[in-house]
């Protein structure tokens, strides 16, 4: 099987606490290091949000990190917007790479509109990861994109599988998107060892942090 992992939301190569890295890019990451383990071939596109390769290459699974937007860290609001650019660069790299995908799996509504046009290209089925859902963060008081929820309800209808952090948000896909239970599978969100040691010792000094197990960009596995 082969599997095209499209994770506009994060760049797994910034370690956690860095710019905006965050529980998804963790997420990504333990999700590169499985398939790697399962010697599973996939393709990983990510936006690039900072500066280095590229394209890298861990064992069975390729990570390729696209130019949209500045190689910084930035409102991921402007991804609203660029849907036809975001489709072209990926179509691109798919031929690039002469890569076709057996499953797409998308983590978070942009990357699951582009999922969903290249599953219909494709044929292939998709699972769908969801981060947040536009109706709970709408409630809440938030700004979200007009077509989001439209959007949303044509990704979560089309997936095979929907994987949620919660149960809250599991009833929320059920009660406001109406997916069935059997669709919707919650796996947590995990928290990586490093961030259940002490950073600072009795004086109040900050401890030196050593990294977590993540990839490295520039040195293939």
């Amino acid at each position: 099987m082969r599997i095209l992992i499209i994770t506009l939301h994060a760049d797994p190569t910034i370690a956690p606490g860095a710019q905006e890295g965050g529980g998804t890019h963790m997420y990504i990451n333990e999700l590169i290091n499985l398939l790697i383990f399962k010697k599973t071939e996939a393709l990983f596109l990510t936006r690039k949000a900072s500066s280095g390769m590229d394209l890298s290459e861990y064992g069975s699974v390729r990570l390729n990190r696209i130019k949209i937007g500045p190689e910084a860290p930035w409102d991921k609001g402007n991804l609203d917007s660029l849907e036809d650019e975001i489709k072209e660069k990926i179509a691109g790299e798919l031929q690039i790479q002469s890569f076709v995908p057996d499953l797409i799996h998308s983590v978070y509504w942009h990357s699951g509109r582009a999922a969903l046009h290249f599953s219909q290209v494709f044929q292939v089925p998709i699972i769908h990861t969801i981060i947040s859902n536009g109706i709970r963060k709408l409630q809440t008081g938030f700004q979200i994109s007009p077509e989001r929820i439209a959007v949303e309800k044509k990704i979560f209808s089309a997936a095979q599988v929907l994987i949620a952090i919660s149960q809250t948000e599991k009833a929320d896909l059920m009660t406001y998107y109406g997916i069935p239970e059997s669709k919707i599978k919650v796996i947590g969100r995990g928290v990586d060892n490093l961030f259940l040691k002490e950073i600072y010792d009795e004086n109040g000094t900050l401890l030196p942090r050593q990294l977590p197990n993540l990839i490295n960009p520039y040195e293939p596995l």
